[in-house]
C-alpha cells in the first residue's frame, strides 16, 4: 500500500518534497500499528518498498523516533 500512495503523491514533485507528503499521509491516516510495521519493515533486506516509499518509510521512522526520545 506504501507503494501506491507513494505513486499517487510522488508525481510531479521533486523527490524531498514527495518524501515529505508521503510521510505526512502515513502520520495522519495510518493507525500506530500499521506506522509501526512499517518501520519494522525497514529492516528487512527487501521490504517490497520503491525508492521513494523507503525514503519516506525512512523518514517516518526517524519522526516517530524523535516523538519518542522527546
Amino acid at each position: 500500500m506504501t507503494n501506491q500512495i507513494a505513486t499517487n503523491l510522488g508525481c510531479g514533485r521533486d523527490e524531498d518534497a514527495a518524501a515529505a507528503a508521503i510521510c505526512r499521509h502515513l502520520e495522519t491516516f495510518w493507525a500506530r500499528p500499521m506506522k509501526q510495521r512499517l518501520v519494522a519493515s525497514l529492516a528487512q533486506d527487501d521490504a517490497g518498498l520503491s525508492p521513494l516509499a523507503h525514503r519516506a518509510a525512512t523518514l517516518l521512522a526517524n519522526r516517530l523516533a524523535e516523538r519518542q526520545a522527546s
